[in-house]
């Protein structure tokens, strides 16, 4: 049964701007953009729509993307990404002047509303706890998350200390602002004039109208040629029902990094929670020197299926010894050879990573019960994450762990109460 959104009144910005992307060729059928409460802009049916149907074309002449931006701009900066230099153009304020989107920006989200749902706004107090962890991870976000969250920092930096340089009359702010803009709204994009980038991540650009989707696990499909972007719809929508569209294959960490939102429990099938610290604090310097010759030393992650393939070799170098963690590499091992493995295995991951990682999870949901000032969002959407990564470690516990095994899980005991 479909479920229909309370959508709010648009305000006159808001018609100016379906107008607005009207005269830039985007063409839509029976959608509109609608408010919902809590949750921003999305995309709802107008009236009945059916599987197949045409929801909205995209010229390519409507995009802001690297191909947006004069070539004397762009030769101002080196060393920087796409990102960072659609930031630049849009902070300076040139874009406002040769692209008139001025009625555009008015359905970005504020400066205010990314500090509410952006980690990388967020203050250090909440991502960075004053006491670390053994594996120097913070305490008060999700393990991915803080490594994301890193990688993202440093990128903006990176970005930042070009932009600062070429284009001395934006503020950082600003400069921010826009940045987390091309982030959060931005669709894959290949310049078909454009010499192809190195990185997927520099492949992109800003899509009117199409950026007011949300994300779900699925949603209308999207196609791109050489004429521009098309939506279409996946199934029948009742009018008022709203149309998603999938970002991709996304974790909530990533979601909640990159976005600033998380999916509700159950509801995000590619959910789960990397492990990399937890595992590679058990392994010794000859363990971890066998997995990279062997071509499984990292990304190891954890979901409700278990913890995952390569997780399961790392574990075994610390339950078998050398000939035998081969054989089992190999997948030659016999069946009884087998059932002995996956008991001294199960005993290791179960003391070693679930049970450890439900002690962090403790340790998290205890700092984010302090009182921060006007973080209560924040806090908020932190402690929904980390009961959701304590459901994955008691969904592993009782379907993918042996009883004997278990039984000794300190976590299995609270979390079954």
């Amino acid at each position: 049964m479909p479920t229909l959104t309370n959508s709010l009144s648009l305000g006159p910005e808001h018609h100016l701007f379906t107008l607005w992307a009207k005269e830039q060729g985007v063409q839509f059928g029976n959608v509109r953009p609608a408010k919902l409460p809590g949750r921003g802009l999305g995309i709802i049916a107008d009236q009945h729509i059916k599987g197949g149907e045409h929801l909205i074309s995209v010229p390519v002449s409507a995009l802001f993307s690297i191909e947006s931006i004069p070539r004397g701009f762009r030769s101002l900066h080196t060393g920087i990404s796409v990102q960072g230099i659609l930031a630049s153009f849009l902070a300076s304020g040139f874009a406002d002047h040769h692209h008139d989107i001025l009625v555009w920006r008015e359905m970005w989200p504020s400066m205010n509303e990314f500090r509410q749902t952006m980690p990388l706004l967020w203050p250090r107090i909440l991502t960075h706890s004053s006491t670390r962890d053994s594996d120097g991870l913070p305490a008060a976000i999700g393990i991915e998350s803080s490594r994301l969250l890193d990688k993202q920092s440093r990128k903006l930096r990176k970005d930042w200390d070009v932009v600062k340089k070429v284009v001395p009359n934006v503020d950082y702010d600003k400069y921010v602002y826009n940045w987390l803009v091309v982030n959060t709204r931005s669709f894959y994009y290949e310049p078909p004039n454009e010499r192809k980038p190195k990185s997927r991540d520099d492949c992109m650009a800003l899509c009117p109208l199409a950026d007011c989707f949300n994300h779900a696990d699925e949603g209308a499909s999207v196609a791109f040629d050489e004429n521009g972007f098309i939506f279409t719809s996946d199934r029948d929508y009742a009018a008022g029902e709203e149309i998603f569209i999938s970002y991709g294959s996304h974790s909530n960490d990533v979601l909640l990094t990159e976005y600033g939102f998380i999916l509700e429990t159950g509801t995000n099938r590619w959910d789960s929670a990397r492990i990399d610290s937890i595992v590679e604090s058990l392994l010794d310097s000859t363990s971890k020197a066998k997995l990279r010759a062997f071509g499984y030393f990292g990304n190891y992650n954890l979901d409700e299926n278990g913890v995952c393939y390569r997780t399961q070799i790392a574990i075994r170098t610390q339950t078998l010894n050398e000939l035998e963690w081969e054989t089992a590499v190999k997948g030659q091992e016999t069946s009884i050879d087998q059932r002995k493995d996956i008991m001294a295995a199960d005993a290791l991951i179960v003391t070693g990573i679930l049970d450890n990682y439900y002690s962090k999870s403790n340790q998290a949901m205890s700092y984010l019960n302090q009182d921060f000032d006007n973080l209560d969002s924040a806090t908020a959407t932190l402690q929904k994450r980390w009961s959701q990564i304590r459901l994955i470690i008691k969904k592993t516990l009782a379907t993918h762990i042996e009883p004997q095994a278990r039984s000794i899980s300190t976590a299995w005991k609270d979390l079954s109460r």
